[in-house]
């Protein structure tokens, strides 16, 4: 009798990570359309989808390979997985700022001026300079470049803690 081969900790990791980006691409076309993009509360509303995914990704690799999984094998499935995710939102991000709607990145700017000067704690002569670099960091390559690295980064943290939860260590018990 041939035994299954276990499922691949890289293609379960991109399938799942392919479902969390589409669903992050969703929330980011509802959010545009709905012209709230810029909204403080906006940028929390890709956690819950990030935590959600994270755990649905592991737990779908621990049913593949039959029920048991360890910490480190959670860990690397549920950081891949939103690290391809955060390519494909990076992907987006960078066409929605590139090509579809280039007037966002003055949008932007606009905004970063408007907390700067909210917040106080730039002499108004220094303005001009502060402004001036934070803009430069708002070009859409460089907006994507973080948002792959902000992925991986936020990928690390979520999945050292949910791995906790969705680990299932192979049993220690020898059978009779």
């Amino acid at each position: 009798m041939e035994e299954q081969k276990p499922a691949s900790l890289l293609k379960s990791s991109l399938t799942s990570g392919i479902y969390i980006g589409v669903a992050l691409i969703l929330i980011s076309v509802i959010l545009y359309v709905a012209g709230l993009m810029f909204e403080t509360w906006a940028q929390y509303v890709s956690w819950p989808i990030l935590l959600g995914g994270a755990v649905w990704a592991q737990l779908a690799y621990r049913k593949s390979l039959g029920g048991e999984m360890t910490y480190g094998q959670a860990l690397g499935v549920g950081v891949l997985a939103l690290i391809f995710a955060s390519v494909l939102s990076s992907i987006y991000a960078y066409l929605l700022y590139a090509v579809i709607d280039p007037s966002l990145q003055e949008q932007l700017r606009i905004l970063t001026e408007q907390r700067i000067i909210e917040q106080g704690k730039v002499p108004e002569e220094q303005l001009d300079m502060v402004v001036g670099m934070a803009t430069k960091f708002q070009k859409p390559a460089i907006l994507a470049a973080f948002g792959i690295l902000g992925g991986a980064f936020v990928g690390l943290i979520i999945s050292l803690i949910t791995a906790i939860f969705t680990k299932k260590n192979p049993s220690d018990l020898v059978p009779e």
